[in-house]
């Protein structure tokens, strides 16, 4: 048998994958206590809806960084995973491109 992580308190649904996450609609969550790293920017989008673009892998690895893009993806804000609510009900959609890949490099 082996353990199921996903179960944590903050963690989606237990059937659900953080590769599921991708496109789906997520709020991030209202706290008594922000993390260190909280910037303004991070506080204007609290209680706000927005779709995650992509899951950063890291440490620890039951809580990875989530890049959440709001305004149909015209800003971008990365967040923990426990720092937001995810929309089960909401089918995946693809996000908004920001652009060639690489456009930021010269020809």
């Amino acid at each position: 048998m082996s353990s199921d992580k996903s179960s944590t308190s903050h963690a989606a649904p237990a059937n659900a994958r953080l590769g599921v996450l991708v496109g789906k609609l997520v709020s991030v969550r209202r706290t008594r206590q922000q993390p260190d790293y909280f910037t303004a920017v991070h506080r204007s989008w609290i209680g706000k809806t927005g779709r995650v673009h992509a899951v950063v892998a890291s440490v620890p690895r039951d809580n990875p960084l989530v890049k959440v893009g709001f305004d149909e993806g015209t800003q971008i804000v990365f967040f923990r995973l426990s720092e937001l609510e995810v929309h089960a009900q909401t089918a995946p959609e693809a996000p908004r491109k920001h652009g060639k890949r690489g456009s930021h490099l010269p020809e």
